[in-house]
């Protein structure tokens, strides 16, 4: 009887791993539609200097929307110069002082408008520790350095830049592209693109797509796949900065009690790390596994495309490979900032600590907070700062608006895997979901992860040579999309 009862496991397991494989064989990559693409000769002289200028010009994101803004008027009166082409046709509005839209109105009044955005603010960027003025724009060693050469002025600049270029062609859209930038992208965007996106719906206007920046490309190696990996956000994680407070009495710290609030603080932190969110399959994630499972070595393949039956392991497997990954799996709790006492030898009466979440697709920030309040125990307060929000929707994929971009990528990037993923930072697109479902992420520039840490940081940089396919991205993009 043990004999038959083995037999009948051993075929269970032979025949389901027959199935995996079988199931793993048929799954096929998809091919790109040939569409006859001829890349367009791109200025690069021109696009650099640009850029250069719009460095330049120090728009530091205002702390609030009655101080002086005139940084930005003359940041848009610099675009307005350099792109006489579409400024001639386009029509220019300002939103709540300093946001503006540019639109250039399409020939064919049936076709719903497409939204590119960027946002003209940057992070403050104070002159110590920088190679280079932060806001010279000098060109060194092949990048342009300088705040906002990467967040988000190469973007932008590219972005007009490919349209300039087709309508020096002598060519008409029949989409109109509106180009939306908002002014404090750095805080929120509250003041800059939420207000766009409300002032568009004040008008009846519905979007046929929006891009931002956002999704990167990486190499595929750390998947199995050879070749790089374009990933297009389709969807933001929720942010929330928690505050923990712990009271005790002060004092001397030559006569401590037997807890201490800076003890206290430590162990409730300690606890918050230990005790990390569930790992779990939002749909996003899902969608970004299957698109880019046929392209992966066949042990990743394997694994990937029988995902619902090695679910279990996989998601332990995401969760250690790397810090990518595990965002892309779970909410992350991560402890930033400790406030004690002012004095080494003083008891703290008060001490807090923060703690950042990136939230993912599914969970809210209210009950993220509950989660922390439960591990950390009743006697640690627990408050958010300001400007906390949940998860953004979920963009549709199964649009000819997705299947264009992913298109564009290809062509431009020479076959590059565009994929959809979940956005694990924020951008200004989460304001656009009441105008369309279709709101997509993506950076089309490759970067080392060398430079990405710059962004926001000292001798942030953007490579001259970049440019080129950046232009030619959207350039294509426009083609594909508009004409």
């Amino acid at each position: 009887m043990k004999e038959i009862i083995g037999f009948s496991i051993l075929g269970v397991v032979v025949a389901l791993i027959l199935f995996m494989v079988i199931r793993t064989l048929l799954t096929k990559k998809p091919k790109l539609e040939n569409r006859n693409y001829v890349p367009h000769d791109i200025p690069l002289d021109r696009v650099k200097d640009h850029l250069i200028g719009a460095v330049q010009i120090p728009t530091v994101t205002l702390k609030d929307n009655d101080q002086d803004g005139s940084i930005f008027y003359e940041y848009q009166a610099y675009l307005e110069r350099c792109f006489p082409k579409i400024m001639a046709v386009a029509e220019k509005t300002l939103v709540n002082k300093y946001a503006v839209i540019y639109t250039v109105k399409g020939t064919d009044e049936s076709l719903l408008p497409c939204a590119i955005l960027a946002h003209q603010d940057v992070v403050p960027a104070p002159d110590e520790g920088w190679e280079v003025p932060p806001f010279s724009g000098i060109v060194k060693d092949g990048y342009i350095y300088g705040r906002g050469s990467q967040d988000m002025k190469s973007q932008m600049i590219v972005a007009l830049e490919g349209l300039e270029l087709l309508l020096e062609d002598g060519l008409q859209p029949k989409r109109t592209i509106m180009f939306c930038f908002g002014h404090d992208e750095e805080l929120r965007g509250t003041y800059g693109a939420l207000e766009i996106s409300k002032y568009l719906e004040s008008k009846g206007i519905r979007l046929e797509y929006v891009l931002d920046e956002g999704g990167t490309i990486l190499d595929g190696k750390i998947l199995g796949i050879d070749n790089k990996i374009a990933l297009i956000g389709t969807c933001e994680k929720g942010y929330a900065d928690y505050i923990l407070e712990v009271e005790k009495d002060g004092g001397h710290s030559s006569a401590p009690d037997r807890r201490t609030s800076v003890g206290m603080l430590s162990e409730a932190l300690y606890k918050v790390e230990k005790h990390k969110r569930k790992p779990y399959w939002t749909k996003p994630t899902k969608d970004m596994f299957k698109a880019l499972a046929p392209h992966m070595n066949f042990g990743f393949k394997l694994a990937l495309v029988n995902r619902d039956i090695l679910s279990p392991l996989l998601k332990v497997v995401l969760c250690l490979v790397s810090p990518f990954t595990n965002g892309l799996m779970r909410t992350t709790l991560a402890p930033t900032q400790t406030n004690g006492a002012h004095t080494p030898n003083t008891l703290a009466p008060v001490a807090t600590g923060t703690i950042n979440s990136r939230i993912n697709t599914g969970e809210t920030v209210e009950g993220v907070k509950n989660y922390i309040q439960k591990v950390v125990g009743k006697h640690v307060k627990i408050s958010m700062l300001e400007g906390s929000i949940d998860p953004s929707p979920v963009s549709d994929i199964d649009t000819k608006a997705f299947k264009d971009l992913q298109q564009t990528i290809g062509e431009v990037f020479g076959g590059y895997i565009a994929s959809p993923y979940p956005f694990i930072a924020a951008s200004d697109a989460k304001h656009y979901y009441n105008l369309t479902n279709c709101v997509y992420r993506f950076t089309p520039f490759e970067k080392t992860i060398e430079d990405g840490a710059r962004i926001h940081g000292m001798n942030e940089r953007q490579s001259v040579q970049s440019l080129e396919l950046g232009t030619r991205f959207f350039l294509r993009l426009y083609e594909n999309t508009c004409f």
